[in-house]
């Protein structure tokens, strides 16, 4: 019966994780194709009005970049990491307004630019969303108290 019930338990994870797994290896692939990544180090989904995947990694020139990956696998855009705010400095932005969580926070295009896409909680517990230029943390948009 426990034997049953892991199975199914862990089955059901798979099935729960498996569009984010296929997203990140298709990104990937497509990062080490276009951004001619060497080694990926992390990985971030952004779905508001389009959805992007961000690919951080080295390339073959052993520059730590961003490659943003559209849905769509065309027009990646890779971005030196030193070029930008890093993801650190971008929620140490959203921690200075005390929110209660941050959800996650994410590299992003946002009116053709390259852009951190922060969403967290404020102290009441509303959804909020910021997003910060990556060149240099300029506000673009800011959504509070949802």
């Amino acid at each position: 019966m426990i034997l049953v019930l892991l199975l199914s338990g862990g089955y059901a994870i798979h099935k729960a994780t498996h569009p984010f797994n296929q997203a990140q290896t298709r990104a990937e692939k497509i990062a080490r194709k276009s951004g001619h990544l060497t080694k990926t180090t992390q990985f971030y989904w952004t779905n508001l009005d389009t959805t992007y995947y961000t690919v951080a990694g080295t390339n073959k020139a052993k520059q730590n970049v961003y490659a943003i990956v559209p849905q769509s696998g065309k027009d990646v855009t890779v971005l030196k990491q030193s070029d930008g705010m890093s993801r650190n400095v971008a929620l140490q932005k959203v921690w200075q307004r005390n929110p209660k969580k941050v959800l996650s926070a994410a590299l992003s295009i946002f009116n053709g630019k390259p852009a951190w896409q922060i969403s967290y909680l404020s102290k009441s517990g509303k959804l909020c969303y910021l997003t910060l230029q990556y060149s240099n943390g300029k506000v673009l948009q800011q959504i509070s108290n949802l």
